[in-house]
């Protein structure tokens, strides 16, 4: 009885045919969640061999941004005053470069992870990609707490007003993560493929500086400028993060879907450009 009942169940599952399909799918999903592992690991051991175990460790990873954006607040406050073109100046700067932290730690560090962590190509599951998405997802995170744990406490002493719309920084962040991320893994192959090119990542980097709109608005800039400024994915999540700080008090120039549109663009390319980037990694 139970030899038939058994091989009735396997000419079911024979006879199903969403079987190969379900396969599929469990074992898509099963070596996601090993990836996600393994990205996993690798984010706690680059924060472990950067910050340590002693003192506050990995806590680092958050507060070397506070320490940045907490400096510049104070900064501009004194060399401006309290408010510039209508708006707060501490506002204006803690949303500007916290924008400008994530911009350049995770372009920064997403470039060098894969000269960093070649050794790492050894293991079986560890694969290029995920070395990178490490280093992104870490700076993505530790930017991110730097910025609520700012806030909160210049909330808390009355300097900021309450956050006017959280879902629309939260998008402007997304934005800004994928479009750094994908640019990331394009720098991080071309530096692969060229050593020249690794020398000249730094000037690179610094020449994005006015490009990532945290140093105005494009609406205070002239006419020819904002039309070429509207263009510039980081200056999108720039006005968008900014916009959803303060609200309609004043005019941003922005939009999400060419933010997100020119993002999964750099994904693309950044993927693509990896592949061939892999020939040149020396594992050993």
């Amino acid at each position: 009885m139970t030899m038939t009942t058994e091989r009735g169940d396997d000419r079911r599952r024979a006879d199903d045919p969403r079987g190969p399909q379900r396969g599929v799918v469990r074992l898509f999903f099963t070596r996601l969640a090993v990836q996600w592992r393994v990205i996993r690991a690798l984010m706690i051991r680059d924060m472990i061999g950067r910050y340590g175990r002693e003192n506050i460790g990995f806590l680092w990873l958050i507060g070397e941004p506070v320490l940045m954006i907490g400096g510049i607040i104070v900064l501009w406050s004194l060399m401006r005053g309290a408010v510039t073109h209508g708006l707060s100046v501490v506002t204006f700067a803690l949303t500007g470069y916290s924008m400008l932290t994530l911009w350049r730690h995770m372009v920064s560090r997403g470039t060098s992870a894969l000269r960093q962590n070649a050794g790492l190509l050894f293991h079986q599951n560890v694969k290029v990609v995920d070395t990178v998405l490490a280093n992104i997802f870490s700076e993505c995170i530790g930017c991110f707490v730097s910025f609520l744990f700012c806030y909160i406490l210049l909330y808390i002493f009355g300097v900021v007003n309450l956050i006017y719309d959280p879902l629309l920084m939260a998008l402007a962040w997304l934005g800004m993560t994928l479009f750094a991320g994908g640019f990331a893994l394009l720098l991080g192959a071309l530096v692969q493929s060229s050593k020249p090119f690794g020398r000249m990542l730094q000037p690179i980097m610094y020449f994005t500086l006015p490009l990532t709109g945290a140093f105005y608005l494009v609406d205070w800039m002239p006419q020819r400028a904002q039309d070429f400024l509207v263009w510039v994915p980081m200056v999108n999540a720039q006005e968008m993060f900014r916009a959803g700080f303060v609200g309609p008090v004043l005019t941003f120039h922005y939009d999400p879907w060419y933010l997100f549109l020119t993002g999964i663009i750099a994904w693309a390319g950044g993927i693509t450009a990896l592949k061939f980037g892999e020939r040149k990694i020396h594992v050993g």
